[in-house]
């Protein structure tokens, strides 16, 4: 169950970096352009894949956190303190900053502030999630 939950949390990452690319250049591109149905559809999506790994990733923590040895210290343990503190909080924030993203179009703002305001957030949220990847795990699922 657990390599299932990490090869369905790797397949997420790289869903939510395309979706996020996808996202900024799309917002910067139609910055003169009216914030269209698509522009939704695509917070939508990228919003509902950042939520999935989240839970995905929690329940794996979880997991891992059951199996850690009684009177470790998690701080001093670089590797450790990467998996439980810095990838977790690193993630959460830039989830934040997507769903806020996502939430500026209902916010009753033109729409220039609307596609800069949300690729500005993606763009912070997706320098976030790179700088918080572990870039030693396998990159395709199942490897």
């Amino acid at each position: 169950m657990q390599k299932g939950l990490l090869d369905l949390h790797n397949l997420l990452r790289w869903i939510i970096l395309i979706l996020l690319v996808v996202n900024i250049i799309k917002n910067y591109a139609d910055t003169k352009k009216p914030f269209a149905k698509i522009h939704k559809k695509l917070g939508l999506w990228l919003m509902i894949c950042a939520h999935i790994t989240l839970i995905v990733g929690l329940v794996l923590l979880g997991f891992h956190w059951v199996n850690l040895p009684a009177g470790l210290n998690v701080m001093k343990d670089p590797a450790l303190r990467f998996i439980f503190v810095e990838h977790p909080v690193g993630m959460i924030i830039a989830i934040i900053l997507i769903t806020i993203g996502k939430g500026v179009a209902k916010k009753d703002i033109s729409d220039i502030k609307k596609h800069r305001k949300s690729a500005t957030l993606y763009l912070v949220a997706l320098i976030i999630i790179l700088a918080s990847i572990p870039w030693n795990a396998p990159m395709i699922p199942g490897m």
